[in-house]
């Protein structure tokens, strides 16, 4: 196994545990991103910049990793990372939601159906990128079901995306 493929688990890693840390700290308020910035709360901004990359880099993953073999490498890299960072950004907006006093709680819906399929999404995107080369984890975690089910979730990212933002405008 290459060195770099063991430095991308590390820092996949470090940026999951990063990411956990980071949405405990929003949902218990210790880091307050409930502030207004223009007509939105600086949670929503996150939630927004954060589906809207995902929105447009995953198709453009997808694009590039078909038309340059040769940098198949950076490409996976561009996805994985990217994606990681901007579902915490997504993390950190439901944390945000989901920390909000009983008074004023929000409906989870959309929220919590995006949320689960993004979850999910990344989980399946790091045991297809990282699985482990043992017989018994092979098993478990079949390469060609673990694709499948990635891309399946891609499907519901866009579908639940509609929803909630026509959910969030008032329109369902």
């Amino acid at each position: 196994m290459k060195i770099s493929h063991h430095l991308d688990f590390m820092l996949a890693s470090i940026l999951a545990v990063a990411t956990i840390i980071f949405v405990f700290l929003v949902y218990n308020r210790t880091i307050v991103l409930s502030f207004i910035v223009g007509p939105f709360r600086f949670s929503h901004w996150l939630g927004i910049i954060g589906t809207v990359y995902i929105a447009i880099a995953t198709p453009l993953f997808v694009v590039l990793k078909r038309r340059f073999h040769a940098d198949w490498t950076r490409i996976v890299r561009f996805h994985m990372f990217g994606n990681m960072v901007f579902f915490a950004f997504i993390a950190a907006h439901f944390a945000a939601q989901v920390g909000r006093p009983p008074s004023n709680y929000p409906e989870l819906g959309t929220g919590l159906a995006m949320f689960l399929a993004m979850a999910l999404q990344v989980a399946s995107g790091f045991t297809q990128r990282f699985r482990s080369q043992r017989a018994a984890f092979k098993k478990i975690f079949n390469y060609k079901t673990n694709m499948f089910i990635h891309a399946s979730l891609v499907m519901v990212f866009y579908l639940v995306i509609v929803f909630h933002v026509l959910h969030g405008l008032g329109l369902t």
